[in-house]
């Protein structure tokens, strides 16, 4: 349930999914385990907010073929024992880029990343500060389930 708030917007909406996507790689990254705390205003998938595993929740809306290319990708991160300490812009440009040639939702989410990476022995290594901007392509037909995204320096 919404708490009696009227239903968002297209655009709030699609701005909600990029937002969960970038939320959930976060905490996956960061090797967090819990569900989504209920402070966390802005994470709209809420029959996803008590799976306490950000891979899980992933797994639930993302298309599998993409979680799986992550993962590949992500061995030898998680592997090696990393874990991300996000730290995050708190504003950034979001552009609903309207739908493409197949009909699916494009959309673009811009952010800062001041985040550092611990290491094995928890030895913090600062990331360079970038903008980023999160490429998200969602189904035309099943709002919210995510086809595709990518992240790439702004």
């Amino acid at each position: 349930m919404n708490g009696g708030r009227p239903p968002p917007s297209r655009a709030e909406a699609i701005r909600g999914v990029c937002f969960c996507l970038l939320y959930d790689l976060c905490c996956w990254l960061a090797s967090v385990r819990r569900p989504v705390p209920a402070d966390v205003d802005e994470y709209i998938l809420t029959t996803l907010r008590d799976v306490g595993d950000a891979r899980q929740r992933l797994g639930r809306y993302v298309s599998p073929a993409v979680l799986e290319s992550w993962e590949r990708a992500l061995q030898p991160f998680f592997a090696g024992g990393l874990t991300l300490e996000p730290e995050l812009g708190e504003s950034g440009s979001f552009q609903d880029r309207g739908r493409d040639a197949s009909g699916r939702i494009q959309a673009e989410l811009r952010f800062g990343n001041r985040s550092s990476v611990l290491d094995r022995s928890q030895r913090r290594h600062q990331l360079p500060p970038h903008d980023w901007t999160l490429r998200v392509w969602l189904s035309a037909d099943s709002g919210g389930y995510v086809e595709n995204a990518s992240i790439r320096r702004a």
